[in-house]
């Protein structure tokens, strides 16, 4: 269910798996539009050619000087380009339909979906906002009613981080923007995973390429590196903390290893009477962990055995009130990395240092028990090859690893995979395909990640 797109000679990896994820425990709606007053007022009006409606470059010369933000509107329309504008309309395909009649709910009316699909807004006096328009402009930048106008005014870029009493999300703070984005696309009602929806992955920065209508460079201009190691290891911190909320969040649930008290699903030849919500919560974390981990053994070595005891504690948790325990001291102890990161930021070197580790890890996460499935048509799933786990099973080791190659292969050495380089696009394809999760090859994954290693790091 996975969609694998190629933009600019690299591989992102998008698809219902991120942006366009069913559900959350926290939907975007909740923290944009808190007080219930601030209206919307439609992407229309952005949509002016002067402001961000401008037509995308189809020329050399004419990129060269594009601006991306003046075509913000524009990207956002093509949903080819920035598939949130399609949310909600993919709640009406097949594939979700499917997943509603599993749950007894209407995807298009049922708060489940649209808390992540189409966040409920509340409309200014003249607004041309409707809930088809899914994820729009103003769920991300927050309700425009009352920061409209002095949007428009020259000494807006200065003055942006005065306008959040008036509605305004400032996206410029990476912190910001990772718990933003990670409200969607980190956490998932379970029982929506149960229905048949495709596991989530998160990643602030490979997944941003498709969309990208900024230019962080630009407000960063003094340093030399670049500025996206910084945000891929802040956004990694973020999944990881919002992963401990969802494990103390199930495990708080009174019947917090099962599926029982969902009794739409009493019945089905599927796996919901085998799997077990805290042990899922864990398995999708594993890939943060092991992203963070790296992280914390580069920037901060001192602290690296600290977060390996607490995450050992967290997957060895074997009651409800063990699980809810371990869950809050790792997240309390991860909240002030978030400022650390931003602080220390990841340089070339650091990135360096950092994409060695990853491309190295092969024997390491090759070891992660993966296992397939075979679908038929009376039931989303029926026969798994190891009954107790769940049938979208994923620890998002593998995924988490090549989405990092992708994001930092080019701050590393941009004379090898940056533009006008050979790039490793074959290499990232063959790693795509030894990940597939209806055909995972484990071994197949390890030998490219290490001739990948080879390749950037020659001894």
């Amino acid at each position: 269910m996975n969609q694998w797109c190629c933009r600019k000679g690299w591989i992102t990896i998008v698809g219902m798996v991120s942006l366009l994820a069913l559900c959350a425990h926290r939907g975007i709606a909740q923290d944009t539009v808190a007080s219930g007053t601030l209206g919307f007022v439609g992407d229309g009006k952005c949509g002016n050619p002067k402001c961000h409606g401008a037509g995308l470059p189809n020329t050399p010369d004419a990129k060269k000087s594009w601006k991306p933000w003046t075509s913000a509107r524009t990207q956002w329309l093509n949903r080819n380009i920035d598939h949130h504008s399609r949310a909600y309309h993919t709640l009406e395909n097949a594939a979700s339909k499917v997943i509603g009649s599993y749950m007894g709910i209407q995807p298009t009316t049922s708060e489940k979906c649209l808390r992540c699909h189409a966040p409920e807004a509340h409309n200014a006096a003249v607004s041309t906002h409707q809930k088809s328009d899914g994820v729009t402009c103003e769920h991300c930048h927050g309700a425009a009613e009352k920061w409209l106008r002095p949007h428009v005014e020259r000494d807006w870029s200065d003055k942006q981080a005065q306008f959040t009493e008036l509605g305004f999300y400032d996206n410029v703070d990476f912190r910001l923007r990772a718990q933003k984005c990670a409200s969607c696309h980190v956490e998932i009602d379970h029982e929506i995973i149960a229905g048949g929806h495709p596991p989530l992955q998160f990643e602030m920065v490979a997944y941003a390429q498709v969309m990208k209508h900024w230019d962080d460079q630009r407000r960063r201009a003094r340093s030399p590196d670049s500025v996206e190691p910084t945000l891929w290891a802040l956004g990694q911190v973020e999944g990881l903390r919002r992963v401990a909320e969802m494990i103390e969040h199930r495990a708080g649930n009174s019947n917090y290893q099962g599926l029982g008290k969902f009794g739409h699903f009493e019945g089905k030849e599927c796996y919901q009477c085998h799997h077990k919500l805290v042990e899922d919560a864990v398995r999708q974390g594993q890939g943060h962990f092991a992203m963070v981990d790296t992280v914390m053994a580069v920037v901060f070595p001192e602290r690296r055995d600290e977060l390996v005891a607490l995450w050992n504690q967290v997957t060895s948790a074997s009651t409800a009130e063990q699980a809810t325990q371990t869950a809050q001291r790792l997240n309390a102890w991860l909240a002030p990395y978030e400022g650390a990161v931003m602080q220390r930021g990841v340089d070339r070197e650091a990135t360096r240092k950092i994409l060695n580790r990853i491309t190295a890890s092969g024997d390491k996460v090759k070891a992660i028990r993966r296992f397939s499935y075979s679908q038929t048509g009376n039931a989303n799933v029926m026969h798994i090859d190891g009954v107790g786990l769940p049938w979208w099973y994923t620890t998002g080791a593998p995924e988490q690893t090549i989405l990092a190659i992708e994001s930092l292969c080019t701050p590393a050495f941009p004379e090898k995979c940056g533009a006008g380089s050979a790039g490793i696009q074959d290499e990232l394809h063959k790693l795509l395909a030894a990940v597939d999760r209806f055909d995972y090859r484990p071994d197949q994954f390890a030998q490219q990640l290490g001739a990948l290693n080879k390749k950037l790091f020659p001894k």
